[in-house]
């Protein structure tokens, strides 16, 4: 664990103890999932979420509404990033919307995904700071944008799926990401080492974990999966995998 990890897990430990001290919910910045995977590692208390279920940057908050009796939801909100003219605007990317944001001195922690679509996007940020940005970006790219505080239209995501269909001899982590990556089995472990493969929200550092029907994964630099129905084998002997690739 490196020292910006462990301050933050401090931190979060912190938050923990508030919480509880003082029946109140704390919640927590956006959190990697190098941090989140971390954080399990030394308590099961809070619970993730950021801004949609998929996300991959999440806030934890401390408190059950139950033991409360009341409910806080989480101080998040969902902005739209649109190009002022559709038909001028050039194609971007992730990296530039990133660094838009960036560029406006916005701490990293305070915003999560971003979601391309199009010449746009969609963005999960602390509600501190969402007039700020609404008021302050007006650029990417090249393209003049316009932001706007908005509902997360969460069933154009979910719908907008490839379908990929792989071969393997087993359905461990490193073979299903081989094959979708279209990487060999030799060059998928780095990916592991660096902790840029997710399962289910969490880290995923054993590259023989066996994945099964409805799981999610995402591998940075080549997006996000869910593995479907295995329908048979082949004349070899292999598992037939269906696997679909969020675009």
């Amino acid at each position: 664990m490196d020292d910006n990890t462990e301050f933050t897990i401090k931190k979060l430990q912190d938050l923990e103890k508030r919480s509880y001290n003082n029946n109140t919910f704390e919640f927590s910045d956006f959190l990697t999932i190098a941090e989140a995977s971390e954080f399990r590692k030394v308590s099961r208390s809070g619970e993730f979420f950021g801004g949609y279920d998929m996300a991959e940057r999440r806030v934890i908050r401390f408190g059950d509404p139950e033991e409360l009796g009341y409910e806080v939801p989480y101080p998040i909100d969902c902005v739209k990033i649109s190009p002022v003219s559709e038909k001028f605007s050039s194609a971007v990317t992730h990296r530039d919307f990133l660094g838009a944001v960036m560029n406006l001195g916005v701490d990293r922690r305070v915003f999560g995904d971003i979601l391309v679509k199009d010449k746009g996007a969609y963005m999960f940020c602390l509600e501190h700071i969402t007039e700020y940005l609404c008021d302050n970006l007006v650029s990417v790219g090249r393209n003049q944008v316009h932001v706007e505080k908005a509902e997360f239209p969460a069933e154009t995501f979910e719908n907008n799926k490839e379908k990929i269909t792989i071969q393997v001899s087993s359905p461990r982590a490193d073979a299903i990401i081989a094959h979708v990556c279209h990487l060999s089995r030799g060059n998928v472990g780095p990916y592991f080492a660096r902790q840029y493969v997710q399962l289910n929200g969490a880290l995923l550092e054993r590259p023989d974990k066996l994945l099964k029907d409805g799981d999610i994964f995402s591998v940075r630099g080549f997006g996000k999966f869910i593995v479907g129905e295995t329908t048979g084998q082949s004349k070899k002997g292999k598992d037939n995998i269906i696997v679909f690739k969020y675009c």
